[in-house]
């Protein structure tokens, strides 16, 4: 039983180690650019991983480090 437990916890440790919400969310540079000289909740478009362009809204990143074009989220199949 406590070998179960132990190498449960070593699991858990090392999964652990892997998830880094820490790490740097920069926006991409043509977001930021987007956004250049505008409000917050203006409208903005970027280019999509598709190469489409995506209509999203100027906004600050959480951390306030950033002021970049947010693309809408789209639900599956739209």
């Amino acid at each position: 039983m406590k070998i179960l437990l132990l190498t449960t916890f070593m699991i858990f440790q090392t999964t652990n180690a892997f998830a880094r919400p820490d790490r740097d969310r920069t926006p991409p540079a043509s977001a930021i650019s987007a956004c250049e000289g505008q409000e917050e909740g203006a409208s903005c478009t970027v280019e999509g991983r598709n190469g489409k362009e995506v209509a999203g809204q100027c906004t600050t990143s959480p951390d306030k480090k950033y002021f970049a074009c947010k693309p809408e989220r789209r639900g599956r199949g739209q």
